[in-house]
């Protein structure tokens, strides 16, 4: 039999001891090889990411499709259920959801908040990019819940700026597939840097492509000046000719006798002259003094001096006559109907006559090759309440949803061919400009209707 003694127990002890220690040095071994795999995974990812950005940023060609795929790319490395990019519109002082992605996208689009609420709101103002675990405990949450019929639970945000200025949006994930933490932040915070770097260099690209441009519109408008000068020479001097003429004509045709004669013959072969040369020369002559305007107008830009509106008080109706003079021509050609149903008495209003009418003959000619032959294009004029009300009524195919969501923004497209959406452009600048409104109505098939208003009387710059 064993005897067990004191130097024994004490021996054994200490191996326990010391067994217990190295489980202890184990285990946190352990610990340390996990925090560091997970912060290994978390680097891997943040590489991926920006990896992926950086690809886009020589990949894609714009803005739009740059924020898009960078929204995509934090959805996916943060695995979040969706996500958004809000831009700042300094106008409204809100934040406009640009691009979304994930459940009910579609109702959020366009949507616009107060920069003063909501988490996104707190980002923007602060430039500090936030976790929210439970947003709805949040006092300053801008829920959207009722509007998308989808909840957001958890939400993540941080600011789109460049280095040294403020934030022109946000970025935000929401509804992590687990909890989110500072190193998802970073991963955010890195997105949102590389994708507003890559906005500052398109933007300075753009702006070299746009100083090249200007200096070869310079030429053309000098070109086109040029240009013009024998047009107008040649209608204004063919006019008095062709009045000698015609007084020739009828002096012929008083000395002959009352049996029909060459004289008749010749009225006749004439009539068509005499009845339109007159409104189409002078409409060749306002034509050419219009382009030369406008291109008097292009010079300026270049130059920097961008003249504000000259409102005058003038009646709406003439210039609607002025727009169906110039376009009577195509309006026929395309074998159209162009009605005028106007008010009449008119109140005078105050607007600028050449944007009024640059607005108007962009719709209406707009409306010709939208609508088939047979079919009409009318222009009304009404006033009510204070304020002038133009429509431009068409017979045509009508605009689909996916364009008329965009008429009058940045993004407006075009579905005619060879088209650039200027068009609309320049008739939401002029409106906006008279401090007024314009809506479209419009049906696939049954037409569209543009509805301008503006106040009868403008408001007085202080």
């Amino acid at each position: 039999m064993r005897i067990v003694t004191a130097e024994m127990t004490a021996e054994i002890m200490d191996y326990n001891v010391e067994i217990v220690r190295l489980r202890a040095a184990l285990e946190r071994s352990e610990l340390k090889l996990e925090a560091a795999e997970t912060a290994l995974d978390h680097r891997q990812r943040e590489i991926d990411a920006m990896r992926r950005t950086a690809d886009a940023l020589f990949a894609l060609p714009s803005m739009e499709a740059m924020l898009q795929q960078t929204l995509a790319v934090a959805i996916e490395v943060l695995r979040a259920d969706g996500g958004s990019v809000l831009l700042h519109d300094p106008e409204k002082e809100t934040l406009k959801f640009r691009y979304v992605l994930g459940p009910s996208a579609d109702k959020l689009i366009g949507y616009e908040i107060p920069v003063s609420t909501g988490v996104a709101g707190q980002v923007f103002r602060t430039g500090q990019p936030a976790i929210v675990d439970n947003v709805h405990d949040r006092a300053e949450h801008h829920s959207v819940d009722d509007r998308t019929g989808y909840r957001v639970d958890s939400m993540m945000t941080a600011p789109l700026k460049r280095a040294g200025h403020s934030p022109f949006g946000v970025i935000n994930v929401i509804n992590a597939r687990h909890n989110f933490d500072d190193r998802d932040l970073e991963v955010l915070e890195v997105l949102g840097a590389v994708a507003s770097a890559s906005i500052e260099n398109a933007r300075l690209a753009q702006e070299a492509r746009k100083a090249a441009i200007v200096n070869v519109i310079g030429d053309i408008a000098h070109d086109v000046k040029n240009m013009l000068t024998p047009i107008q020479s040649g209608a204004q001097t063919l006019k008095p000719i062709l009045d000698d003429v015609l007084n020739d004509l009828d002096q012929l045709r008083s000395e002959c006798p009352d049996n029909e004669s060459w004289g008749e013959r010749l009225e006749r072969s004439l009539l068509f002259l005499r009845d339109d040369y007159d409104w189409i020369l002078d409409s060749t002559i306002d034509a050419s003094e219009r382009v030369a305007a406008r291109v008097r107008e292009i010079a300026d830009a270049i130059k920097g001096e961008i003249s504000p509106p000259h409102f005058e008080l003038a009646q709406a109706n003439d210039t609607v006559r002025e727009v169906a003079r110039s376009l009577r021509i195509v309006a026929g050609k395309a074998q159209l109907q162009l009605l005028l149903e106007l008010t009449e008495p008119l109140p005078s209003a105050e607007f600028d006559t050449k944007q009024l009418y640059n607005a108007l003959y962009n719709l209406v000619n707009n409306a010709i090759p939208e609508t088939p032959p047979g079919g009409s294009v009318t222009v009304r004029t009404n006033a009510d309440d204070g304020h002038l009300l133009i429509e431009v009524a068409d017979t045509g195919r009508g605009i689909p949803d996916q364009v008329r969501a965009k008429l009058f923004t940045d993004q407006v497209m075009t579905t005619k061919v060879g088209g650039t959406g200027l068009g609309t452009s320049i008739v939401a600048g002029v409106v906006k400009r008279h401090s007024g409104t314009i809506t479209v109505r419009s049906e696939v098939g049954q037409g569209s209707t543009f509805s301008i208003r503006l106040p009868l009387q403008q408001a007085q710059a202080e």
